[in-house]
């Protein structure tokens, strides 16, 4: 009696088999298209972060130079009228009230929203910085204007003249307008005939709100673009002789 074992091997051995090159290279196909697949959205998702970065950063530059104009519009009409020794609200007094708080429009302007006040490229306030009572123009006046691309702050002169760059060399200013809002208030008081009109020599007292529009873009790259628009309650009303 003999055992076949050598066709015991020949039978286990036929059941062993690799892969063929047909299915090694299907296999590699397929794994190359979801590894594609995989760096696509990898690569979408990264953009998209660096683009709400970029927004994020945008809004920020823009909104820190909001809030700069913001804070000093609010100061329009400040002035230490009270002096030391003061006993009564004086004529003096008044004077000095009505020599700060005049708010001024300038620049390029038009009414370009129909609502009949005019949007300017420009505004000049003032405020008694060193609380003296005393109004000094030279000193006393501020502003805001749009210029070349940057928002301009004006310290020195009563004009929409040159002043310094506020805005942040990462950001392109395209646009920057200044209206008096409509709903704003001029009325007589004191010394008017009652007329409810605030006419030549009668006591006036002007209550005044200004709307801001800024807009602006990544210096280095224009798709990116931001618009801003802020209502500035001005703090201090005019309280003041019409001329």
């Amino acid at each position: 009696m003999s055992i076949r074992v050598v066709g015991a091997k020949s039978r286990g051995l036929s059941h062993e088999r690799g892969l063929s090159l047909v299915e090694l290279l299907i296999g590699l196909a397929v794994g190359s298209l979801i590894v594609a697949g995989a760096l696509t959205v990898f690569a979408k998702i990264s953009f998209s972060g660096l683009e709400n970065v970029r927004m994020v950063r945008l809004n920020e530059q823009l909104r820190n130079t909001l809030d700069v104009m913001h804070r000093e519009i609010q100061r329009a009409g400040y002035v230490d009228a009270w002096q030391p020794g003061d006993v009564v609200f004086s004529d003096l007094d008044f004077v000095a009230m009505g020599a700060f708080g005049t708010i001024t429009l300038g620049g390029a302007c038009a009414d370009s929203d129909g609502d009949g006040a005019v949007e300017c490229s420009c505004i000049l306030y003032s405020y008694d910085e060193d609380q003296d009572g005393v109004f000094d123009a030279a000193t006393e006046v501020f502003g805001f204007r749009f210029n070349g691309g940057a928002v301009e702050r004006d310290t020195t002169a009563a004009t929409c003249a040159a002043g310094s760059d506020i805005t942040d060399g990462e950001v392109t200013i395209t646009a920057l307008s200044f209206e008096l809002d409509p709903g704003s208030t001029i009325a007589e008081v004191g010394n008017g005939n009652g007329d409810g009109t605030c006419e030549s020599g009668e006591t006036c007292l002007a209550r005044r709100k200004i709307n801001v529009l800024l807009e602006g873009e990544l210096t280095a790259d224009s798709d990116f673009t931001v618009r801003l628009r802020d209502e500035i309650k001005v703090r201090n009303d005019h309280y003041y002789t019409m001329p």
